[in-house]
């Protein structure tokens, strides 16, 4: 069975992944973290609990409703995740 589709990359990398769990004031976080190769100044956060992924830097923490749209959380928890995410990106 041949392909039948026409790959416009395929590669294997070795990634570095960094995985912090805390405990905010409302509930426990987990996530994973992987630094994005075309743009350095951002990285891949994966928040374990809810499945969900966003390409972040520093400049998309502050944008309005943005964490709370990406990981599906509320003001408050957004508020949570948002100052722990300051001082990894």
């Amino acid at each position: 069975m041949g392909d039948k589709f026409d790959y416009l990359k395929d590669e294997t990398v070795t990634k570095e992944v960094r995985y912090i769990s805390f405990m905010g004031n409302l509930q426990r976080y987990d996530f994973a973290f992987m630094q994005h190769e075309e743009n350095p100044k951002k990285q891949v956060v994966i928040y374990l609990q809810k499945n969900r992924f966003a390409l972040l830097g520093k400049d998309d923490l502050y944008k309005k409703g943005e964490i709370e749209h990406i990981f599906h959380e509320t003001q408050m928890e957004a508020d949570e995740i948002r100052e722990f995410l300051e001082g990894i990106l």
